[in-house]
This record gives C-alpha cells, sequence and structure tokens, in this order.
C-alpha cells in the first residue's frame, strides 16, 4: 500500500541541521558587502574551488574545479576569491553547535556544518514552528543561516534538509508531507545519504534507479550485496529508525597532517623543516583528543604529473607511546632522513600517527630511561604552548625546528582575517 502521511504517533523524530553554503557565509558575516554576490573558497595553496556561493552554482561552476580554469568567469561575473580560513570556519561551526543544544539534549556533530538533532521529545509539538524557532535562533546568536529537514528518521532527514534548502522557508518536516512516496520516486539512488558510487551503480543495474525503488526492494537482494547497513537505510526509507543517534565520539584510529607545497622542495632542510611542523602539527591534534601514538609514518612524493615521479615512506614503532612534539620530531627527523633522495623536487609530503591509545592508559617500558621530572617537565612546557597558541593564536609559540621562512608553507594569498580566533584579527568598527 503506498505511504501518505507517516504516523503522527511514530517514535521518532530527528531534525538535520545544515549550515547554508556554510564557508561562503563565514565569509560573509563579516563583510556583508559580500551578500548577493558570487564568492568561492579556495583548498589549501589556493589550488581549487571547496566552497560557492548560490550565485557561482547558477554559474555552472563545480566545487573541485582548479582555479586556473575558472580565470575567465572570474573576471566576467566578479566572482569574489578567497582562500580557506579554517581557523574562523571552526569557531563558527563551535557556536552554531552549541547553540543548537538549547533546542535539544540529544545533537550529534555530523561534520563542520551539519547537525542531527533528536526531537522526539518534541513530537507532539508544531515541529515546522520549532524548526524556525531553531533557524531564528542561530541567525540571532552566530549568524549563520541554516535549514532545518524533519522526519522520524535520520535518512529521510538528510532527504528533508535537501527539500528544506529548496523552499523559502529553509524547513521542512517530511513527517506531514501528503505524499512520502512521490518524494522518494524523484530521488536519484545514488543521492541516498550513505550510498556510494559503487552500490548506485549496481542497483542501477538492477533497475532500483530511486529512493522509492530501494525503499520497494526486496531485502534479501539488498542485503545480498549491501550486508545489514544497506537493509538499515531500506528501513530508514520506510519510516523505521534504524540508525540511533552517536552522541560520544569514537576514539580516533589515527591522526595526519600533510601539505601540498605552493613550489617544489629540492633539498632536505626545507622537507625536514616541512615534517617537523607537520609533527607539531599532528601532536597537537593528539593532545587535544587526549591520546599518545606509537607508530609513526612520514611520506613525501613529486609531483604524479612530472616525469622522475618519486614516492616513499617509512614507519617505526615507538618503545613508549607518546605526544610530546619533541619525542615525536625526534623520530619524525630520522624517518624524514631515511626516505629524502637528492635530485627530486617534493611536491607534498605529510606525518601519519596510528596505533593511538589514551593518554591516560600508556603502557610503561623496562628500558625506559627517561626520568619522571624530565617527563613533568616535557608535559608543563606543551601545556603552556598549547595554551598560549590557543589564547593568541596559532604557532605564536613554535620549535625552531619547524623553521623561519618557510618556503613549503602553504599558500592563502586570498585569506580573510581570522575575526574570532586572533586578537591582531579583531574586528575595528570605525
Amino acid at each position: 500500500m503506498p505511504s501518505t502521511v507517516l504516523d503522527r504517533k511514530a517514535e521518532k523524530r530527528f531534525a538535520l541541521v545544515d549550515c547554508n553554503n556554510f564557508y561562503v557565509s563565514c565569509e560573509r558575516l563579516f563583510n556583508p558587502s559580500l551578500i548577493g554576490k558570487p564568492v568561492v573558497v579556495l583548498s589549501n595553496n589556493d589550488g581549487c574551488v571547496v566552497a560557492r556561493s548560490q550565485e557561482v552554482k547558477d554559474i555552472g561552476i563545480k566545487i573541485g574545479m582548479p582555479v586556473f580554469r575558472i580565470y575567465e568567469p572570474i573576471k566576467r561575473y566578479d566572482i569574489q576569491v578567497y582562500s580557506s580560513n579554517y581557523s574562523l570556519y571552526s569557531d563558527l561551526s563551535g557556536r552554531v553547535m552549541s547553540t543548537l543544544a538549547y533546542f535539544a539534549p540529544d545533537v550529534e556533530i555530523y561534520s563542520i556544518d551539519e547537525a542531527f538533532i533528536d526531537l522526539s521529545e518534541f513530537r507532539y509539538r508544531d515541529l515546522t514552528e520549532y524548526g524556525s524557532e531553531i533557524r531564528q535562533r542561530v541567525k540571532q546568536w552566530v549568524g549563520i543561516p541554516v535549514s532545518v529537514g524533519i522526519a522520524p528518521t535520520k535518512t529521510l532527514a538528510k532527504l528533508a534538509n535537501r527539500i528544506a534548502k529548496q523552499s523559502n522557508s529553509g524547513i521542512f518536516d517530511l513527517s506531514v508531507y501528503p505524499s512520502i512516496d512521490k518524494i522518494l520516486s524523484q530521488v536519484d539512488v545514488g543521492d541516498i545519504w550513505g550510498i556510494g558510487f559503487k552500490y548506485a551503480d549496481w542497483l542501477r543495474d538492477r533497475r532500483i534507479t530511486t529512493a522509492l525503488d530501494l525503499k520497494e526492494a526486496h531485502e534479501g537482494l539488498i542485503r545480498s550485496k549491501m550486508g545489514i547497513i544497506g537493509l538499515k537505510l531500506q528501513r530508514e526509507l520506510k519510516g523505521e529508525s534504524c540508525l540511533s543517534m552517536e552522541l560520544v565520539d569514537n576514539p580516533k584510529k589515527g591522526t595526519c597532517a600533510s601539505r601540498s607545497f605552493p613550489q617544489a622542495i629540492n633539498n632536505l632542510s626545507d622537507l625536514q623543516e616541512a615534517i617537523s611542523s607537520f609533527t607539531y602539527r599532528a601532536a597537537e591534534k593528539l593532545r587535544r583528543q587526549k591520546q599518545a601514538a606509537s607508530v609513526i609514518t612520514v611520506f613525501a612524493r613529486t609531483s604524479p604529473f612530472r616525469d622522475n615521479f618519486y614516492s616513499n615512506s617509512a614507519t617505526t614503532e615507538l618503545a613508549l607511546s607518546t605526544n610530546y612534539t619533541i619525542d615525536l620530531s625526534r623520530t619524525t627527523a630520522q624517518l624524514v632522513e631515511s626516505i629524502y633522495r637528492k635530485g627530486h623536487n617534493f611536491k607534498k609530503a605529510g606525518v601519519i600517527f596510528t596505533g593511538l591509545v589514551s593518554d591516560r592508559q600508556i603502557q610503561g617500558s623496562l628500558f625506559d630511561t627517561n626520568d619522571d621530572e624530565a617527563k613533568m617537565r616535557s608535559r608543563n612546557l606543551t601545556s603552556v604552548m598549547d595554551t598560549i597558541n590557543e589564547m593568541y593564536s596559532r604557532d605564536t609559540l613554535r620549535f625552531a625546528s619547524t623553521g623561519v621562512i618557510q618556503v613549503w608553507k602553504t599558500k592563502s594569498e586570498q585569506r580573510s582575517p581570522r575575526y574570532t580566533t586572533c586578537w591582531q584579527d579583531l574586528l575595528e568598527v570605525s
């Protein structure tokens, strides 16, 4: 029997709150003159497009397009171009997520600009009105526009949010829509949350081309290829909540810091500086995550588009897990020497920490020669550096091994000020 309005007595209600054109909205927040103008935000080294305003989408510029290929439309349409400003974006994301916590006890941060909210306790309210309150509060407190999609399952909430983005109100409650199957019949199977392109091709080969086709497909067929995850997605499309809220972050299994260089590195000292800087950055991540690494990998490669391509990596296991920058840097310095080859122009490098454990559960070693006093000094040093850098700005304090000139540093020629995270970049009002 075709479904119409979903049962209002269903226990679950989820909202997916998604920031509209998030990076562009962050830039417009402190520069209102950009409102209504076409704006793009570029990736590291200003290489390609990672975010677009609606005006740019209407022009036809796609995500991932190299910037050198769009010089002509940039000039013709007077497109405003900005380098990525991740410090600003991350801070504003945190403010959005903190605001959402006022509306429900359970909030799952899905990405930097998306979050699920469990509205099950509010299902007897007018959720369209409640969604409007959420939009207005986030706009008033943070200044970022959001869209709100509401449904009895997380998968359907994703679809509802896509519709909300296209509506004038920015809100869509799928649970009260008169014909859900009609909506599902218009959604390509490849656009369903959790369906990758390989699964989408497999489904299309079996004439399952829309979300409605997947909903009505034989469960045995879906499970035979996609397993229990595919079966859960199918049941979610039927209105049965199978994906619970993930309120506790799973411990990370690895941490990486890497970059492509704006200009190739052809000497060992510059490569060591870059690796030292990446080690410092990754160690900061470990301490924020309250984890320590037991395995270190260093890698470097030349451009794959040039002749004489070279790529290499080296891995070692630490005798004692750690998140102290000095200890980690000693090891990465040795590893980078082992993979460096004279005569090559390195275009990308990085460090990867794996074998992560809680920093409260580090297994000691009989052969550990460091005394407790030395360990305490290292811990205090890194703690002071982290505190000062967080209070003022990144790299206010850094180790000399990371270099001074840093010729390898990421290019960000059009980056806006870090208005909310750097004292020197505070907005000035005249």
